[in-house]
């Protein structure tokens, strides 16, 4: 029996993948084919290379800076970031070819203007890792020189890509689904939060500013109207919305065998510095499921 492993989109919440590899691993799993989408694939090409470690080692030494840094933040055509560090960064831990890593390994993207699904199973793991991860906004469309076409992020049409995984073969599959845990409350608590801390440092400096004296003045009963989202903050709660909905349509037609599902919602999408905290719930996820996937593998 093949086993494979189906990663799914996340963004920052991807290093979680390591945790999950690494359980299922410390479990005596040992998975045959690997297919990924979007940071999914990031990590996959990694997996498939055998060199998780070192992504392991890398994303636990980022800082905020860092990958602010990493990211390439700026005004670039088709995103507001290009990645190019990031993708740079890929090629110390994989390598050029699907053909020369040590698992099966497929990839997923969208093409850009039919919509349709698009599987890399051949040819240049790098170019086709940066298409899935090409998020719209966030990061410029890929150009395929292959295929004459654009393409960007494989979480529009297959955000866990189990059908992939099957066309490689497997017959036993693991689905890691990032996007379970949407929820919109966490978000609400944390501005509110913000809002307190804020009022906070404007009571000091109103020993010293007539201006805020007199604001301090108002009604206590009127209503401060709250801070509107900023345009980043708007874009990821639209795509973890839009994630959410396309993973459980999708799984509801290709269901795993086993589905991880770990519990991200405190983790932003772009909080990827916090690699230790995503790495320990994506252990947790798996030790939750422990015995069924024992049961269900035939390991007890």
């Amino acid at each position: 029996m093949k086993i494979g492993l189906a990663l799914g989109s996340g963004s920052a919440r991807g290093w979680a993948h390591i945790g999950v590899i690494e359980a299922l691993d410390q479990m005596g799993i040992r998975v045959d084919v690997i297919a990924g989408c979007s940071v999914g694939s990031y990590v996959g090409a990694v997996y498939a290379n055998d060199n998780l470690g070192s992504l392991k080692t890398w994303v636990k030494s980022l800082s905020e800076w860092q990958v602010a840094g990493l990211m390439g933040v700026g005004f670039n055509r088709g995103g507001i970031a290009n990645g190019e560090k990031v993708f740079r960064q890929l090629q110390e831990f994989s390598l050029p070819s699907f053909e020369l890593l040590e698992k099966p390994f497929g990839v997923v993207a969208t093409d850009l203007y039919s919509g349709k699904e698009v599987w890399f199973t051949h040819g240049d793991v790098i170019e086709a890792v940066r298409a899935s991860c090409a998020t719209p906004a966030l990061f410029p469309s890929v150009w395929h020189r292959g295929q004459n076409r654009w393409l960007v992020d494989g979480a529009l049409v297959n955000p866990v890509p189990v059908s992939l995984c099957r066309h490689l073969g497997a017959d036993f599959i693991i689905g890691v689904n990032l996007n379970s845990d949407h929820r919109p409350h966490l978000r609400e608590s944390h501005t509110r939060e913000h809002q307190h801390n804020q009022e906070k440092t404007d009571n000091f400096f109103a020993k010293s500013k007539t201006l805020v004296n007199q604001w301090l003045k108002r009604d206590p009963e009127e209503k401060v109207q709250p801070q509107s989202p900023s345009m980043l903050g708007t874009f990821t709660g639209a795509l973890e919305i839009m994630q959410a909905r396309v993973t459980r349509a999708k799984l509801a037609g290709e269901p795993p065998e086993i589905l991880i599902e770990p519990q991200l919602g405190d983790f932003g999408m772009m909080e990827y510095h916090r690699a230790q905290e995503l790495i320990d719930e994506g252990h947790a996820s798996v030790e939750r499921l422990a015995q069924q996937i024992k049961y269900q593998l035939g390991l007890v």
